[in-house]
This record gives C-alpha cells, structure tokens and sequence, in this order.
C-alpha cells in the first residue's frame, strides 16, 4: 500500500519531470545558441543538491526539514565514517554507468540504444524482488513488460528519423565486435543504474537505531558525487576556467533545467524511501508522456501513431500494476514506519539518482 508521503512524492516528482521532459524538448528545437557544457552542468546540479539537503537537514522549512544542529550533522557524517562510506557505491556505479552510456552511444544508433536502456525497468523489478522481498503478481510483471513496450514506443515516437542513405553507410562500417560492444554496454549501463537504485533504496529503509535522516543521506552522497563530476569538467578539458568561458550558454533556460534536476533528484530519493524504485520508474515513464502531450500545445509537435498507441500501453500498465498488487512483510514494515513519522512529524523528501546527471548531459 502506498502512503500519503510516497503518493506526495509521486506527484512532485510527476510534476518535476514533466518540466524537464517539456524544457529539453525547447532546448532541442532552439537554433544558432551557444551549448551549455553538460559536465559542468552535472557538477553544478550536485553542488545545488549538498546545498538544498544542508539546508533541510539544518531547518524546518514548512515542516519537510530535520531542524537538527550543525554538531549532529557533523557527527552523522564524519564521525560515522563506515557509514558515510557505504554512499561511495551507487555514486561509483552512476558514474560507471554514464561512462557506458557514452560507450553504448559511439557504437549504436540512438534509437537502438534507447531500446536496449529501457531493459532497466524489467532488471529493477527483480532486483527488488530479490534484495528487497517484494512480491509481485503474475499480472504486475504483465504491467511492467507493457510498460516496457509503451516506453520504447514513445521513445521511438520522440527520435530524428535516420535518413536511409546514412545509415546504410553506418550498417556497411559496423561489423559484429562493435555492436557487440555497444549492446553490452548498453545493457550494463542498464544493469549499473537498477542496482544503484535499490542499493540506495536499501539503505534508506535499513532499520537502524539512530539511523540518519534522509537529508543526511544526501549530504552523504554528495561527499561524492561532487568530487566524481568535478573529475568529469576535468576529463572534458574546458578551454579556460574562466567562469565566463565555463558558464557559457547558461542562460535561464539552462539554469531552470539545473534547478530541476537538483531538486528532482530530492524527490527521487524521498519516492525511494516511502515507495520504491518501481513506482518511480512507473512515474517517470508516464512523465515522458505527459511533457510530449505539454510539447503539443506549446511547441506545436506532432506526435505519430506510435506514441499514441505507446502512451496507452504506459496508461494501462500503471492501471493494471496499481490495482494488481499484494502487500508484502516488508510494505507492511514500511506502512508501519511511516504512520510512525507522520505522527513524530518528520516528513521527508530526498535525494539523488545521479540519473538526472545524463539527463541534463541529454538536454543540454
């Protein structure tokens, strides 16, 4: 059963995705403007999100923040180093698996890799399934293999089409070892970013006596993942570090794509702790609906038969997966956890999928 707190968090993060589906697609279409460098992007997306978790860890802010001390916050992080190292592994798996994005892009087809990508909804469920002890019902997994499908199709529905002469030339240079390679590292980017997100989400629903907020958490995280995209500006090699020269093409379009990936990946987190990894793939799959629907009326896109038929697949599986589940032992724990924190009066919302990273590296 989903709490109060999880459908909150759906929905924000719903809402959140939505503008960043909606703003990519304007990013996209815009002509003759200077590109924003997505590496420096991503370390600035992180650096916003140490900030905003400090600040909700250290205040109330309407009742969502821990109001703890600076004191507490120290000691949950830095005294507590075991603890604070266990937040290397998924920040060391999201930046494996977006080196393996970019390996997968050089040897395939976009298309072909947005295929192959969206094999992450299928590997997060038996993941969970098999870490977590969630049990699903013969007609969820149905759901999900629809969502799958739906997924791929308004993917598909949203891409440049290949001119035919041009990817004759691609298909004669390819031979079997590259798309091999391509395939394979498709697959692990796949396989890297499901198990960062349930190890995550194993993480934040350990029982544990005096266990950290989930703004701490975060806090933990970014201990290293703003050292992991400052090697990324590094690699890149920016022509000067010149603000004005590594700021270039910021401009408030940018800007708010940056705003809303720091605070979508907060919301993330707080979907992961009060629901779990499946209803936020669920709610980001339906987001990429939504904000092509928004890009109909604002931009005047046109959508093909395909998306239609494939919104209604992700349509139908949501339906379908929400009123086809069974409580499990450990979503009856997690209903009793959090009537406990409503009643103590922390209310959470958090932290960070480094996926928002190859989001914004896509949009910028």
């Amino acid at each position: 059963m989903v709490g109060r707190v999880a459908l909150v968090s759906l929905g924000v993060l719903l809402l959140e995705h939505c503008s960043t589906v909606t703003l990519t697609r304007y990013t996209q279409q815009r002509a003759d403007v200077t590109r924003a460098s997505p590496t420096v992007a991503v370390l600035l997306t992180e650096l916003l999100k140490m900030c905003f978790s400090v600040g909700l860890e250290l205040t109330s802010l309407f009742g969502i923040g821990s109001a703890s001390s600076p004191r507490k916050l120290h000691a949950a992080v830095c005294l507590r180093q075991w603890d604070t190292m266990r937040l290397a592994v998924p920040s060391l798996l999201y930046t494996l698996q977006n080196n393996l994005i970019f390996v997968a892009l050089a040897h395939l087809e976009v298309v072909t890799f947005q295929v192959l990508y969206q094999a992450k909804l299928l590997i997060t469920a038996v993941l969970s399934v098999i870490f977590l002890g969630h049990r699903l019902t013969a007609m969820q997994w149905a759901a999900l293999l629809m969502l799958t499908i739906g997924v791929v199709a308004v993917e598909l529905s949203n891409s440049e089409e290949v001119p035919q002469a041009k990817r004759s030339r691609r298909n004669v240079q390819q031979d079997t070892f590259t798309l091999g390679v391509g395939t394979v590292s498709a697959f692990a980017a796949a396989l890297l970013s499901s198990t960062a997100g349930i190890y995550f989400e194993v993480i934040v629903k350990a029982k544990e006596l005096d266990a950290p907020s989930l703004w701490t958490r975060n806090v933990q995280l970014g201990l290293f993942s703003i050292p992991l995209a400052f090697g990324g500006v590094l690699v890149a090699g920016p022509a000067s570090w010149d603000p004005n020269v590594l700021l270039q093409g910021f401009d408030w379009v940018v800007i708010l794509l940056v705003l809303l990936n720091a605070s979508g990946g907060l919301v993330v987190a707080s979907v992961i702790k009060y629901g779990d990894n499946i209803l936020k793939n669920f709610t980001t799959a339906s987001s990429v609906v939504f904000g092509t629907l928004l890009s109909v009326v604002l931009f005047g896109f046109r959508p093909k038969l395909q998306f239609a038929w494939g919104a209604t697949l992700v349509a139908v599986a949501a339906f379908v997966y929400a009123t086809n589940g069974r409580a499990s032992p450990a979503d009856a724990d997690e209903a009793h956890e959090e009537q406990d924190t409503l009643v103590a009066g922390e209310h959470c919302a958090h932290a960070a999928e480094t996926e928002s990273s190859m989001r914004i590296a896509d949009s910028v």
